[in-house]
């Protein structure tokens, strides 16, 4: 799926097209696909308007319908997408979404887009899927049997824990691009005039250029209190301005205390400090690196759910993991 596709689809909708997929949203907290007559009863309008609305939204590939002992209907991703790019550009936060993404994984969609009078910004559409095994077992550890679970929850997860690792660093002065709001499953942030570090050629001093991310990830562990675990060229980006490494790419990230947190530090140093040695062939030893990095920060190493409750507060916790029905929407 296109933005493009994804743009036209969502100019055919008018308001109450717009409500039914809120309706279907909310639904979700209850339902995989959510019933017909719960549809209607939640809109307050006639079976027929409803009918003629889910309709135009499964041929606009916005809702998929089940028939089985029942009649049902779910939303899609493209469904999800108009309802957070609907709630974007109505709180006057996003004018435009470049067609062509800049970046396409398993995972997420990344796009350019233009914020509403002035400024470039880069839309993270998170997307899981039945590939995204980490990811899923991470989040049924947090959430246990306390809800019904869909994809598109994951997803949006996903994006709310991107979104929060990016504050954290953002507001102790580390090099990450500046978060600007989260919405469902789509993290707006600041855009980097950059290249992946795996793309870069040679620079003026490569040494100074490896320091100055391995003083990112200290600061990250011992002043913020968070470990990346998913460090690599492909996610440290080089402003091509400055020279400045800016660290990208976080739905993987941990607490420092949580269970596993240093061997995925270990393995962020490690994976940096062997590009830096076989690209600009850097006398490095990972080991020294990792004993500096976390010098003398004590590490309780307990349970995720526990680490994140230390770090967030119960309070920043349950906010993180909220459902659908604490989402804005904008009327048209």
């Amino acid at each position: 799926m296109s933005i493009k596709s994804l743009v036209d689809a969502y100019d055919q909708l008018d308001s109450f097209d717009l409500r039914v997929l809120r309706v279907i949203e909310i639904g979700h907290r209850r339902f995989e696909f959510v019933p017909l007559e719960v549809i209607v009863d939640w809109s307050k309008k006639s079976e027929e308007l409803i009918d003629r609305s889910l309709k135009k939204l499964n041929a606009l590939g916005m809702v998929i319908r089940y028939r089985g002992n029942y009649t049902g209907y779910r939303l899609t991703f493209m469904g999800y997408d108009s309802l957070a790019l609907h709630t974007l550009a109505k709180r006057g936060i996003l004018e435009r979404v470049s067609p062509t993404p800049i970046g396409v994984g398993k995972e997420s969609d990344v796009y350019a887009g233009d914020a509403v009078g002035d400024g470039k910004v880069v839309l993270k559409f998170h997307r899981l899927g039945r590939t995204s095994f980490r990811q899923i077992r991470r989040f049924r550890s947090w959430i246990g049997n306390r809800r019904h679970i869909t994809w598109l929850y994951e997803s949006r997860l996903s994006a709310h824990t991107e979104y929060k690792a990016l504050v954290l660093a953002y507001n102790a002065g580390l090099n990450v691009p500046r978060p600007i709001t989260v919405n469902r499953h789509t993290v707006v942030m600041s855009y980097i005039n950059g290249v992946q570090l795996s793309e870069v050629g040679d620079v003026e001093d490569s040494e100074d250029l490896y320091w100055s991310i391995i003083e990112n990830i200290k600061r990250l562990f011992a002043d913020v209190g968070i470990v990346h675990g998913d460090l690599s060229e492909f996610n440290i980006m080089i402003d091509l301005d400055s020279g400045d490494p800016y660290i990208i790419d976080w739905p993987q990230w941990v607490p420092r205390n949580a269970l596993g947190a240093l061997d995925m530090l270990r393995r962020d140093i490690i994976n940096i400090t062997r590009y830096f040695m076989k690209k600009f062939k850097l006398g490095i030893d990972s080991n020294e690196v990792y004993n500096y990095v976390v010098g003398n920060v004590e590490v309780k190493e307990e349970s995720l759910e526990k680490a994140l409750e230390e770090l967030l507060g119960n309070e920043g916790l349950s906010e993180l993991m909220g459902s659908e029905k604490e989402e804005e929407f904008e009327d048209t």
